[in-house]
């Protein structure tokens, strides 16, 4: 049985593009906003929340601290995927297991996906820069 994963990307290309790349590895449910993706869990929580952290309305750090704190979404691990660097000073409770940096090369990705759905204890966050190089 594939790991359930919900992607929330504000960007329909990069929403997509992710849904398609990771299809073959996971079964995958997409939402446009945090809002979008919150009310998605409640129905079906993912087993991975790979997550945009820049959006309208409901950002990625928010939606975050919105899943750490309810009861039900505890077993659900946490990837940002972002442009931007990870922001300082933000509170624990916010923080995802994991914050990739674009560009990050597709079998990367999966295998960072697979390795934090494997794992049973949650783990410190990390910052990983990925490049195209090699």
């Amino acid at each position: 049985m594939k790991p359930q994963v919900l992607i929330v990307e504000n960007t329909r290309t990069m929403r997509e593009t992710l849904r398609l790349l990771l299809s073959g590895e996971f079964d995958c449910a997409v939402a446009e906003s945090g809002e979008e993706g919150l009310e998605r869990m409640t129905t079906q929580p993912p087993d991975l929340l790979l997550s945009d952290v820049n959006m309208d309305g409901m950002d990625g750090y928010e939606l975050c601290r919105r899943v750490r704190l309810a009861p039900q979404f505890q077993h659900i691990r946490i990837a940002f995927l972002s442009g931007y660097p990870p922001r300082l000073g933000e509170p624990l409770v916010s923080q995802p297991d994991i914050y990739l940096m674009k560009p990050v090369k597709p079998p990367d990705l999966i295998a960072r996906l697979h390795a934090l759905v494997g794992q049973d204890l949650r783990v410190p966050v990390s910052t990983l820069g990925l490049s195209g190089e090699g």
